[in-house]
């Protein structure tokens, strides 16, 4: 058991179990036990306790602390989890009573804020019905033979509990999982073993995926001990992960097993995912949109060899080699295959789900470094299906409030973190909020000297005209202030012209964020139809602010909107990026809003691709449909210049001159065609 107000490392002072927490809450646990409050929490000697460090991308935040422990015919499963990302706190815990087999009996879950505790879940069964209480609302749900129960996928160690259930009950195929929607149907499959060396002796440990709690898979690994070793997801959107503090000397190794057990899932899980097509094709008849902004061309004919574009043009001037293979395409819209200049591929599965929705090119704006190299060189080789990556290495200040594991506060160090990500093939660096100004101003002239651009969040120590002088090539966010139409924006854009500054709004994730929950996602984002019930369930359903009305949330992103279509009108590069949303289909988003912000739909499709391209100082080798060029590119069934949404109607899609159907793509990553 942990000490009561033990301060962790962000200098928080806290408890865990729960002991303040239980005594006045013991009935809700299940009908049967006669009162948690008489249980007394001391350690017997049947008790197992451990405590997990969590790491937040990469970046060790607080703690996770749980214990098991048999009283009587009842085994008690306890788990607090605890930490601190940017300076704000997220804490969880758990409480189960399951049989000796790890049959449950009762679950219920907590989360907390400064000064209150709320019951998120509540679950007590009888035989094969559970009776559930989630965000104040109960149902009674009949279940399986093999059933558990599990509060989302924190705390982390609950996954343990489910292993063990698992393994006690013959290895299930599934175990349907309350609370759900209303079950969800859970698989764990023994995966692998992996060796670590702690104090100089090897360490095998036993590692499981889970799929199905959230959408993604997780990663566990247990010890001889049967404790948990190591956990790994992406629950949230961004990487989390937690190391046994038995095994904190070895994080680094453990780390880059995770990332090599992630990424091998994505192999393995793509496997199947063939090309429609390869080699030498030529599509007949279509409409081509090639992305320089030149005007449509009716019945045309684009060629493919070698990965590459050996002709576009219209039917009657272009000659089709005798041996392409010919794709009829009348009726039918070909462009070039679109960019996100703005995501986060912590989650496997993100990667096809990009592909299919014909995104062929990603900058990944910070990651777990293990992983994205991994991540990157496993589709780059052809072993995985996904989209190019782009890597810009994540930096920051130190402080209990960092974030991302690289932090500099030095100009020495900033360099040497610059180096080190060049070492890696990163192509740009990209700035986080905590950065002094002369970090900034090394990272900046280290970046140039190497190669590298500099894009990110402008540094809270520095202004943004500031940030841009001291060298930062582009922008993330909306992070320009101003009325469109003032002397003072229009000095600030003038600015940020002469210097050549690219802008990424990221606007899809600010509507996502920032909507009414009185309005339906659907509303805006037509996608529910292929999200994984699961990802409703923990992603989707968090979106958007209870406390503002729908009027309010429409008139914020209007005004987000009209300075986008004043920073457009300067001149100012813009760049399609969505942060987070959904994969894939928030790029779509993101164009529409920048049609609704003014831009003509060619514009705004040259945003998705031929101006990301330039930005990243790749217009000679992808971003149009030229000869010469990467054979990235669209088959839609309808014309986005006519209408941007049409963007969506991807019928196939091509990266480095594969052709793929997005159907087996979806469903390889859990979404639905």
């Amino acid at each position: 058991m942990g000490e009561e107000g033990k301060q962790d490392d962000n200098g928080r002072t806290g408890r865990y179990f729960g002991r303040a927490y239980r005594s006045d809450h013991a009935g809700v646990l299940v009908k049967a036990l006669t009162t948690l409050a008489a249980v007394s929490l001391a350690v017997t000697a049947h008790a197992q306790t451990d405590s997990l460090r969590i790491y937040y991308v990469g970046r060790p935040v607080g703690w996770e602390r749980y214990e098991v422990a048999r009283r009587g015919d009842t085994t008690f499963f306890d788990a607090d989890f605890s930490y601190v990302d940017r300076g704000r706190r997220v804490h969880a815990a758990s409480t189960m009573a399951l049989a000796s087999d790890y049959t449950p009996r009762a679950l219920t879950a907590y989360r907390f804020a400064d000064t209150t505790r709320t019951i998120v879940a509540q679950v007590e069964f009888d035989e094969r019905i559970a009776a559930v209480t989630r965000s104040g609302r109960g149902a009674t749900v009949s279940l399986s033979p093999f059933s558990f129960a599990l509060s989302a996928y924190t705390p982390l160690s609950q996954h343990l509990a489910l292993i063990r259930y698992w393994s006690s009950h013959g290895k299930p195929d599934t175990i349907d999982v309350v609370p759900g929607t209303p079950t969800n149907r859970v698989a764990v499959r023994l995966s692998g073993r992996d060796t670590v060396i702690v104090d100089k002796k090897s360490q095998v440990l036993t590692r499981y995926t889970i799929d199905g709690v959230i959408w993604g898979r997780e990663q566990v690994w247990v010890d001889a001990a049967n404790r948990m070793a190591m956990f790994a997801a992406a629950g949230g959107g961004l990487s989390i992960k937690a190391v046994s503090a038995t095994l904190l000397s070895s994080a680094d190794r453990m780390m880059e097993i995770a990332s090599r057990a992630a990424v091998n899932d994505l192999v393995r899980m793509t496997a199947t995912v063939k090309p429609a097509a390869s080699g030498t094709i030529a599509f007949v008849g279509g409409t081509l949109v090639d992305g320089s902004g030149a005007p449509q061309i009716d019945d045309a004919v684009v060629v493919v060899k070698n990965g590459r574009i050996a002709a576009a043009g219209a039917a009657a001037s272009t000659t089709i080699p005798k041996d392409a293979k010919r794709i009829d395409v009348h009726g039918k819209t070909v462009i070039p295959g679109l960019w996100d200049m703005h995501a986060h591929l912590h989650q496997a599965e993100w990667a096809p789900v990009y592909l299919a929705t014909g995104v062929t090119t990603v900058r990944d704006m910070g990651n777990e470094l293990p992983f994205a190299v991994d991540l990157r060189k496993a589709v780059s080789t052809g072993k995985a299906r996904g989209p190019n990556i782009l890597l810009a290495g994540l930096i920051d200040g130190d402080g209990p409030n960092a974030f991302g594991a690289m932090s500099a506060s030095t100009p020495d160090e900033g360099r040497a973190i610059v180096r080190r990500y060049k070492s890696l093939g990163f192509e740009q660096m990209k700035l986080y909020s905590l950065l002094s100004p002369a970090v900034v101003a090394a990272v900046c002239e280290e970046a140039h000297e190497l190669g590298m651009t500099v894009t990110g969040h402008i540094p809270t120590s520095l202004s943004l005209l500031a940030a841009i002088d001291s060298g930062m090539d582009q922008i993330a966010h909306l992070s320009i202030r101003g009325e469109p139409g003032s002397d003072t924006l229009r000095q600030v854009l003038d600015h940020l012209k002469k210097r050549g500054t690219v802008i990424d709004p990221t606007v899809s994730w600010n509507e996502i964020g920032g909507h009414s929950q009185a309005e339906p996602l659907e509303h805006f984002q037509p996608v529910t139809a292929h999200l994984p019930k699961t990802f409703l369930e923990f992603r989707a359903a968090g979106w958007g602010s209870a406390t503002i009305d729908t009027a309010t949330a429409h008139a914020r992103l209007q005004r987000s909107l009209a300075l986008i279509h004043a920073i457009h009108e300067a001149g100012i590069p813009i760049v399609a990026g969505t942060d987070e949303g959904v994969p894939g289909f928030s790029v779509f988003r993101e164009m529409e809003l920048y049609v609704r912000a003014g831009f003509t739909p060619m514009d705004a499709l040259r945003a998705a691709t031929a101006v990301s391209a330039a930005a990243m100082k790749l217009s000679n080798e992808v971003g149009t449909l030229e000869v010469g060029k990467r054979a990235d590119l669209l088959i839609l069934d309808a014309n986005p210049l006519e209408n941007i949404s049409n963007a969506r109607k991807v019928r196939q899609v091509m990266a480095n001159g594969l052709l793929f159907d997005p159907a087996p793509l979806f469903k390889a990553a859990g979404f639905i065609p």
